[in-house]
């Protein structure tokens, strides 16, 4: 019996937040995931998000398209693009 072993490429789920004019969506392809009122809310969702989807054994990205200036006034920046 013969078998062919064909590799499957890992697909990376990739995870956009970004500011709209009612607060900050999140976005997982063509899929809005969820819209909050701010940044750092949208960002814990996706750290949820992400920990299932390690769980599971698949991978995650985040991309963040802007900063929000009232979360950072007293702290030093943060990058939240990060790879899993």
């Amino acid at each position: 019996m013969l078998r062919s072993c064909v590799a499957k490429r890992a697909t990376t789920t990739t995870f956009v937040v970004e500011p709209t004019n009612y607060g900050w969506s999140v976005g997982c392809g063509a899929t809005r995931v969820g819209l909050f009122m701010t940044q750092r809310q949208a960002l814990d969702a996706v750290k949820k998000c992400r920990a299932e989807l390690t769980a599971k054994g698949q991978r995650s990205t985040v991309v963040v398209r802007a900063s929000d200036p009232r979360s950072s006034a007293n702290r030093s920046p943060r990058s939240y693009s990060f790879r899993r």
